[in-house]
């Protein structure tokens, strides 16, 4: 569709479900390894549970066994169909995988799915992406849905800015911090850096080009230890080369 930005098909809203009761929604995105497609988000929303503490998010105790996803319609962006994955075995084991050193402290869950007919998965590893600069007080984007899925299926671009140094990550727990005030729904949003016409490369160069380019930066998962409106707006991003070690080792939550 024209005029449409080309990442805004990337994120997809995801409801999560215990039974036929409605738990809580998040955003997703699709990541794909040779014929291979993995639904992206935040290991609290398919857990229920905090991943820093392990306590329950619902007030009900509830843990979601089934997720509602949203598949963008094929030659039809502003369309979407919904479809019921299961998340659990007939057991009630995980069937999403985890970082294979740091488990639920890399609050990412990914999904093996099989795409339903007629959509398009939209892989955010397989749109255009340069080594755009990464670096402190730089603006990122956050592609999500705090409101739900929203006029015509698009989602929301909330503004960030990167609070933390990029290549100075703590090795106990990798993550990057942003400046943003954010609302439930966006988590296991994608974020990405977009930079227009001159765009600085990480290795000190400068290209001039016609146009945007884009850089996926990793996956949001919510605010840093926040308990009320007054506390400082910090978001926590898990870099994105998280994602290719989950995938490479397939580790099943246990």
């Amino acid at each position: 569709m024209p005029g449409i930005d080309q990442y805004s098909v990337a994120a997809r809203p995801v409801e999560m479900y215990f039974g036929e009761t409605f738990l809580s929604m998040g955003t997703a995105f699709i990541w794909k390894r040779g014929d291979d497609h993995f639904l992206v988000t935040n290991w609290h929303n398919f857990s229920g549970k905090n991943p820093r503490t392990g306590k329950h998010l619902s007030s009900t105790n509830a843990e979601p066994d089934r997720i509602k996803a949203w598949w963008n319609v094929k030659d039809n962006l502003a369309r979407k169909i919904a479809t019921i994955v299961p998340i659990r075995s007939a057991e009630g084991e995980p069937l999403w995988w985890v970082h294979p050193k740091y488990g639920r402290k890399v609050d990412v869950a990914v999904l093996p799915i099989t795409p339903p007919p007629e959509t398009d998965m939209h892989a955010i590893n397989e749109m255009p992406s340069r080594p755009l600069l990464l670096d402190v007080g730089r603006d990122v984007f956050i592609i999500g849905y705090p409101f739900g899925i929203g006029h015509a299926g698009l989602p929301i671009w909330k503004r960030a800015s990167l609070a933390s140094e990029p290549e100075v990550i703590n090795a106990a727990d990798p993550h990057i911090l942003v400046d943003t005030a954010s609302r439930p729904g966006m988590s296991g949003s994608p974020v990405i850096r977009k930079s227009y016409d001159t765009h600085q490369l990480d290795d000190g160069s400068v290209v001039m080009s016609t146009g945007y380019a884009y850089r996926f930066v990793g996956v949001y998962s919510g605010r840093f230890g926040a308990q009320n409106e007054n506390d400082a707006q910090l978001g926590i991003v898990w870099p994105a080369p998280l994602l290719d070690e989950i995938i490479a080792a397939a580790h099943l939550d246990r």
